[in-house]
């Protein structure tokens, strides 16, 4: 007598979103783990580099346009200039274990180094004397300079999204996984990082409300702590799968991903990516979405320095936004963005995100303008107007962050499947890092040319402009992702 299961639809509700294999699963895992680790770190940095910079005296969030735009930027070019030479002469592991201490030294300087001893080696006179001398002009400059020891945090932790999540973990596993299976398994991946968000958020909230009437310091070497502790579990679980893989391709007579060794100059890699039309299509998405999100973010933090100048009280504020955005897209990318990916394709999935973030930014940008501009309109507010701007702001934010992560983070490593080895690794590179600067520096250098044209300091007034320019971004977007849509779906008929 045979006997019917008794949850048929349990395990088709399973396997429908966690489509695993069973001789996948502990690489699968291991993945899982890694993106997992590598997002919490990035989660902290990200945290703690905002509030140190924003908060601290004399600064705020106009000195971030600043940093991004004059700074990293020129520092990614050499970054990947750096990278390129290296990945000609040493293996993928070798830079990645190399890379990850090279982080994990310059924070623990910072924490328990730098940052005690802040006041003594600050050039507050020398920053005091540039006030004075410029007549108020030019503060979010000066801010730069007065909080040096917080601006290297800042590139640190941008650097880490950049080199160690994008380049580092993502090129790994696009060597790894063919279409179909990224369209099954990278939902789950990148829903790793949603899970991070949602640990660390309320890890960042209790030691920011233990420490809320201490020094900020306390906070930070506390959270640096984990830093610390989960860089070594990340070298150890990316031995770990490496060793997987490597033993895989071996049996499977193929060759071992880890033993590949490219010989592309720096020029040469930048000539390859202006070659491909992809890949310039796919810069194209990146630039776009950095542009966009960090036009939003720089008038946005504004706003919030101003609801919250202390730095406890702007730290807990954002980390239970972080939180809230970890869990909305963790059940996004668990639950919903595999299955829009494998139901409606790449070319749906990906227009998500530049339309949930034009109409959301256009109507924070509206409101701000008419803040600014048209007082008469929330005279009725009073002096609760810049909390609910804040509000608005940080829903905006949070929408902004669940489709990126979900929908946009998902299609953009999809679309680089296509290309050759040579081009997956030195290409990307050169995507992923100038690519994503560019469009992050290109946001700050907008930002800080309409606050020199208009002789003001603050970012506030100046949303009218800032609307204009992110409808134009999020329509080159769209046609961006029209474009690579045709070579990702021609790609997947010939495989």
């Amino acid at each position: 007598m045979k006997f019917k299961d008794p949850l048929p639809w349990f395990k088709v509700w399973v396997n429908f979103i966690l489509p695993i294999a069973k001789k996948e699963r502990k690489k699968v895992l291991l993945l899982l783990l890694l993106k997992f680790l590598i997002s919490f770190v990035y989660c902290i940095l990200t945290s703690l580099k905002d509030t140190a910079l924003i908060t601290a005296p004399y600064s705020g969030a106009e000195a971030v346009p600043v940093i991004k735009g004059y700074i990293i930027f020129p520092i990614s070019i050499g970054v990947f200039m750096l990278y390129t030479k290296l990945s000609n002469h040493f293996k993928q592991s070798t830079l990645f274990y190399g890379i990850i201490l090279t982080f994990f030294t310059f924070v623990l300087l910072y924490g328990f180094v730098l940052y005690p001893n802040v006041h003594k080696i600050s050039p507050h006179g020398i920053a005091n004397w540039l006030n004075v001398y410029t007549q108020g002009k030019y503060l979010h400059w000066i801010a730069v300079l007065r909080h040096w020891i917080h601006v290297l945090f800042f590139i640190v932790a941008e650097l880490w999204g950049q080199v160690v999540i994008v380049i580092l973990y993502w090129s790994f596993v696009n060597n790894i996984y063919k279409i179909h299976e990224a369209k099954r398994l990278y939902a789950i991946l990148i829903a790793a990082g949603d899970i991070a968000m949602i640990i660390s958020a309320p890890l960042i909230l209790h030691y920011t409300k233990i420490y809320k009437n201490c020094d900020f310091l306390l906070t930070v070497q506390a959270l640096i702590s984990y830093v610390a502790i989960l860089c070594v579990l990340v070298m150890v679980t990316y031995w770990s799968v490496d060793r997987m893989v490597a033993l895989e391709a071996s049996q499977e007579k193929h060759l071992d991903p880890r033993a590949k060794k490219l010989r592309l100059s720096f020029l040469e890699s930048l000539r390859h990516v202006f070659s491909s039309r992809h890949l310039v299509a796919i810069a194209v998405m990146m630039i776009a979405c950095g542009l966009s999100i960090n036009i939003l973010e720089g008038t946005w933090k504004s706003y919030l320095k101003e609801a919250f100048p202390k730095s406890s009280d702007y730290q807990e504020f954002t980390s239970k936004l972080n939180f809230w955005t970890g869990i909305i897209a963790f059940c996004l990318s668990f639950f919903v963005s595999g299955g829009i990916i494998r139901r409606f394709g790449w070319n749906i999935t990906a227009k998500i995100p530049p339309i949930i973030i034009g109409l959301t930014g256009f109507l924070f940008f509206l409101i701000s303008y008419c803040k600014n501009h048209m007082p008469c309109l929330f005279n009725a507010f009073g002096t609760n107007l810049v909390f609910y701007i804040v509000i608005l702001g940080g829903i905006q934010s949070l929408l902004a962050k669940v489709v990126k992560y979900t929908f946009y983070d998902k299609t953009l490593q999809i679309a680089y499947i296509p290309l050759d080895p040579e081009t997956k690794i030195k290409g990307k590179a050169a995507v992923d890092l100038l690519g994503s600067r560019l469009g992050k520096a290109g946001s700050s250098w907008i930002q800080t040319a309409l606050l020199y044209l208009c002789q003001t300091n603050s970012i506030q007034p100046l949303s009218g402009v800032l609307c204009i320019f992110l409808l134009i971004t999020t329509i080159f977007w769209y046609q961006a992702v029209n474009f690579v849509g045709k070579q990702v779906t021609l790609f997947e008929k010939k495989e």
